[in-house]
């Protein structure tokens, strides 16, 4: 035998143990799927493949993927080649353990908020819309750009978000991030740098955002909140505060918008302190009990 091991992709050792090469490699992979390397579902290599990899013959692979196969470690179909087999996890037991409850499954809708149903995304007019730019995409595009973002779409953007939710956003004036967290986390840094010390957030906000600003360095006081959103017209509530975090479309996660005596109050709150309200717009478009509430920022932009 000229090796003695070979490797499944980049991950996996597979190395023979014991007498007997059929035997040895047989409890490699019998320790492979007992440690979870070989997931269930794994497809192995062929048994040629294998076999010139160990430096073996062919038979002596094919025989051990049998034995194995006739063990339940391994199922082999044509068509599909030799694959981990698919079995339940050991059960188990405690006797001083309470009988659990049985569970149920099958549910027919998912409410984990935040997440919309992903099988209605639009793959073939997104495919249509990504192959049209990227033919008509100049070459510099694909190449380090404006660290805003592609001029083009920031042009884009601020003509829909005027349109769409009464902002007034010039191009030059919209930095693209990968998400709210990663603009939250650059507008810590700035706040930070600027002297601000404290963020007002909502009271039952998210958490990642409130930790977000808290690993800037910034102190973040609750705002009082309730049917009418977050309490922006106590002067005691934003003492202090060099910025604030709102969800004015839709509190999270009550849901209510935020009243129009308190939106006010918050832009006076800005306007009086030169404070910035940090506003999380993050599903304004989406309403199905009333007509979509402005963004915030419309008020004085």
């Amino acid at each position: 035998m000229t090796d003695s091991w070979a490797t499944f992709g980049a991950d996996l050792h597979l190395e023979p143990v014991g007498q007997g090469l059929r035997s040895g490699l047989m409890e490699a992979l019998r320790e492979a799927v007992r440690s979870g390397r070989l997931t269930p579902g794994t497809r192995l290599p062929s048994s040629r493949v294998l076999a010139a990899d160990l430096g073996v013959a062919r038979n002596t692979v094919a025989d051990a993927y049998a034995e194995l196969v006739a063990e339940g470690w391994l199922t082999a179909r044509q068509g599909s080649g030799t694959r981990v087999a698919r079995r339940s996890a050991p059960r188990r037991t405690d006797p001083a353990a309470a009988p659990s409850r049985p569970v149920r499954t099958g549910a027919g809708y998912n409410l984990k908020p935040g997440s919309p149903d992903l099988s209605a995304f639009p793959r073939t007019a997104w495919l249509k819309a990504a192959r049209k730019a990227l033919t008509a995409a100049p070459d510099e595009a694909f190449g380090y750009g404006d660290p805003h973002g592609r001029v083009e779409l920031r042009t884009v953007l601020a003509e829909y978000l005027a349109r769409a939710r009464g902002v007034y956003a010039d191009p030059e004036r919209i930095v693209i991030c990968s998400g709210f967290a990663h603009g939250l986390t650059l507008l810590g840094r700035v706040l930070r740098r600027r002297g601000v010390r404290d963020v007002a957030v909502e009271s039952y906000g998210l958490d990642v955002h409130r930790d977000l600003l808290t690993d800037a360095g910034l102190r973040t006081p609750c705002l009082p909140l309730d049917e009418r959103g977050s309490r922006t017209g106590e002067p005691a509530a934003l003492r202090g505060a060099g910025a604030v975090l709102l969800t004015p479309a839709h509190q999270f996660p009550t849901g209510v918008p935020l009243h129009p005596d308190r939106r006010a109050a918050a832009v006076d709150w800005a306007r009086s302190t030169g404070g910035l309200i940090l506003e999380d717009d993050y599903d304004g478009e989406f309403r199905y009990d009333r007509q979509p509430v402005g963004a915030l920022q419309g008020l004085d932009p």
